[in-house]
Order: structure tokens, then C-alpha cells, then sequence
């Protein structure tokens, strides 16, 4: 079982260093697959050690002992670099940002006593100390919860990114599957669930199961992982390097309109949005809306936000639900995933959880709902 995971870790080691070839050559918004490129090797060389070891590959190769170390500190800045050259346009790297890589540095110092020490030394200490039934020393706990504390800190700052992205595009866009959004939440959920992982692997330790029992564990899920990155990065370019999001466009502090005069304008503009059915369009933009109705894209992006006290994604989302509400009432949708697309959405998970925003069920149980109250004579719930 051993030399199956071992060799399919390799595989992965191997694919990184592909994958990390591919990306680098393939040009991206902010160098966001540079970040990637360097993630995916990273992530590589970090679990070589699941192949050095069970195979005694050490002995070979000794001076690739505990090289995989450093490289563990790179995925947290990476992380974070990627997902800031996704999501902000003007990103650009600087000097200042070498900060970031000062635990990646300082693993190098600690480690570099190791480093120059001899083959042999370096042989005594793999077979003197990797083993299973060893329990983790203190140098193993000083560096797994370092790196688990940079992995945090970093996945925590790119979801912050990430939400901040997700209302900029929603104040231009009315479908955001098309965007970048929605291929940066898989990423930063399996980060998450990973770091969540790891407390469990904490708690284990704590009770004496010693780290290199999880090395398996840990290999084959960051080999899954490289699996995964790489292929979005080569066969689903479009979610790593999506064309710029539109600018988003901010109301002025001081306004030339009463509260009341811009509900009126949005109460007029809603109104003929409702009756040229121009949200059915399933990529609608606010430009495109904004020419549609006469506008000009600054005044119907205030407009929105100050009259309707929403963004525009929830404006024309809003009209969707209200659409697809009437086509389910009437039955003239074969299924509920019908209404979603006549109404505009293009995808189902968007559409359920915008009805499910603006309405309190989901659509199968409002239309469960609708029609046993209309078979009892009862007025419709909403």
C-alpha cells in the first residue's frame, strides 16, 4: 500500500512541475498564473518527502531531506497573491510585498545547519527518527502549527478579497457564474477545509499519534489538490484569468436628489425593466441595461443603489424570482429548472438561492406550496 501511495504522490510531484511549466507561459491579468504556477509547484515540493522516504529514496538523494519544508511557508503569500491579482485590476507586485515571504526565509535559516551537514548524517537522521511509531518532537510541532498559523492568516486575507470582489461585480453583472467568482469559492472552501482538517490531525497529535502517521493522509490530498488546480488552470482557463470586472461605480458623498426623487427614478426605471422583460437576458450588464433605458451607466448604477437600496445583481435577480414566481403559479414550465432559464438565470444554484432569498422556500416548495393551496381554493402566499 505504501509503494501506491507513494507512487501516485510522485505522480503528483511530477504534475506539478508540468503544471508549474504550463501556467508560468500562459499570460494572465496581474501575473495571477505566475502566483498559481508558483502555488502548484510549491505544493509539489512539499509532499516529496512521502516519495524520498517509504521508497528509501533518501539514501539516493539525501541532500532532499527536509526540502520540503521551506517550500510549505510559499502557500499562504501565494494564496494570497493569486487571489489579489484576480480580483483587483491595478494589482501590481512591490518591493514591499517581499514582507510576505520572511517565514519562507527564516525556515531557511533554521533549516540551514541541517543543510550543510553531511549524507551520512543526513541518512542516520531519516532512519533514526521517520518512523511512525515516533512521537512528534518539538521541532515537528514548532513547524506544523507555523505553517498552519501562515496558511490561516493568508486564507483568511484572500477571503476577504474574495467577498469584496463578489460586490464589485455584483454592482455591473446580474449572473456571476461566468466570472471568476464562483471558481475562487471551490478554491478557498477546500483551503478552508483543509486548515479545519488539520485541527483534527492537532488534536490526534495532542493524544500522541505522531505527525508522520497522517503523511499519507496529507500527500495524496495535496496531490488531489495539484490534480484539480492544474486542470482548471489548463482545460478551464476562463476562471482563472476572466476578462476584468467592469468598474464598480460608487454614489457621491453629497447627492443632488432627495431620497424620494431617487425611489421614484428607480420605481420607473424597475417598472420598464418589468415590461420589456430586459432581465430575461441572461448576461445582462449595467451598461447594456443602462443604454436600453436611456441612461447614462453612472446615473442608473445611483439609481439602484440609492433608489432601490440594492446593487444591481439583486435588482435584476429580483425581477427573475418575480417571473419565474409567475411561471410556476401558471404551470406553463415543464420544471422548475425551466422557469430559472426563461426568466433569465443561467444556472440552477443561482437561481435557487436568489428565490430562496426573495421569497423564504426554495422553488420546489413554493410550487409544492402553490398548488395545494390553489387545490383548496386558497389565495396564493405571496
Amino acid at each position: 500500500m505504501g509503494q501506491i501511495i507513494s507512487a501516485v504522490v510522485a505522480f503528483g510531484v511530477f504534475l506539478s512541475l508540468f503544471f508549474f511549466s504550463i501556467l508560468l507561459a500562459k499570460p494572465c491579468r496581474g501575473g495571477a498564473n505566475r502566483y498559481m504556477a508558483l502555488f502548484v509547484l510549491s505544493a509539489g515540493l512539499s509532499i516529496s518527502y512521502e516519495v524520498l522516504f517509504p521508497t528509501g529514496l533518501y539514501r539516493r538523494l539525501p541532500f532532499f531531506v527536509k526540502t520540503y519544508i521551506p517550500p510549505q511557508f510559499l502557500l499562504g503569500p501565494l494564496l494570497f497573491f493569486y487571489v489579489s491579482a484576480i480580483t483587483e485590476p491595478s494589482f501590481r507586485f512591490t518591493k514591499r510585498m517581499l514582507l510576505h515571504f520572511l517565514p519562507f526565509l527564516v525556515s531557511l535559516l533554521y533549516l540551514a545547519p541541517f543543510f550543510l551537514e553531511s549524507a551520512q548524517a543526513k541518512i542516520a537522521f531519516v532512519q533514526s527518527t521517520v518512523t511512525p511509531a515516533r512521537p512528534s518532537s518539538a521541532e515537528e510541532w514548532l513547524i506544523w502549527l507555523s505553517l498552519q498559523a501562515s496558511l490561516w492568516a493568508y486564507s483568511l486575507l484572500a477571503l476577504r478579497k474574495y467577498r469584496e470582489y463578489g460586490q464589485m461585480i455584483k454592482e455591473t453583472v446580474s449572473d456571476i457564474s461566468r466570472y471568476v467568482w464562483n471558481w475562487l469559492h471551490i478554491f478557498l472552501v477546500c483551503i478552508q477545509g483543509m486548515l479545519i482538517a488539520f485541527l483534527g490531525l492537532d488534536l490526534l497529535m495532542l493524544n500522541g499519534v505522531p505527525l508522520v502517521a497522517f503523511n499519507p493522509i496529507i500527500s495524496l490530498g495535496m496531490t488531489g489538490s495539484i490534480v484539480f488546480l492544474g486542470w482548471r488552470g489548463l482545460l478551464r482557463l476562463d476562471y482563472i484569468s476572466p476578462a476584468p470586472p467592469e468598474e464598480r461605480l460608487r454614489p457621491s458623498q453629497a447627492e443632488e436628489r432627495s431620497s424620494g426623487e431617487w425611489e421614484a427614478l428607480f420605481a420607473q426605471a424597475e417598472g420598464a425593466t418589468r415590461a420589456r422583460a430586459l432581465f430575461r437576458s441572461p448576461e445582462l450588464t449595467l451598461p447594456e441595461l443602462a443604454q436600453a433605458l436611456g441612461y447614462s451607466r453612472t446615473e442608473l448604477s445611483k439609481i439602484v443603489n440609492l433608489g432601490g437600496g440594492m446593487n444591481f445583481y439583486d435588482f435584476i435577480n429580483k425581477l427573475r424570482v418575480e417571473d419565474a414566481r409567475r411561471r410556476l403559479e401558471a404551470g406553463d414550465c415543464s420544471s422548475v429548472l425551466d422557469a430559472a432559464l426563461e426568466s433569465g438565470f443561467n444556472t440552477k444554484s443561482t437561481f435557487h438561492e436568489a428565490f430562496k432569498k426573495w421569497t423564504g422556500m426554495t422553488p420546489s416548495a413554493y410550487r409544492k406550496q402553490h398548488a395545494i393551496a390553489e387545490a383548496s381554493g386558497a389565495t396564493r402566499p405571496y
